[in-house]
């Protein structure tokens, strides 16, 4: 926060009618916050998207090294389970 800013919110007291250069201030406050609160957000659903591509290459790698009749096997079951939910969805 600037020290403009810190003195605006300081200054301003609720039962203060406050000038347009403290209401300005204010707002870039406000602005600071939401701005500082959407990056927070957004670093954190890169963390997330991070982690999901670590999980999928290593889901990947596990999957190149299956043998091809347990990939198979694994293909069919999962066949089936889709058609048992879609199945059951349309019930």
């Amino acid at each position: 926060m600037s020290q403009n800013a810190h003195a605006a919110v300081s200054v301003a007291h609720p039962s203060a009618r406050p000038t347009p250069e403290v209401v300005a201030q204010l707002l870039d406050v406000v602005a600071a916050h939401n701005v500082d609160h959407a990056l927070s957000g957004i670093e954190d659903a890169i963390a997330r998207l991070r982690a999901d591509a670590e999980e999928v290459a290593e889901a990947r790698e596990l999957i190149r090294n299956t043998p091809a009749r347990v990939l198979r096997e694994a293909m069919l079951l999962r066949a089936a389970r889709i058609e048992a939910a879609r199945l059951e969805a349309t019930r």
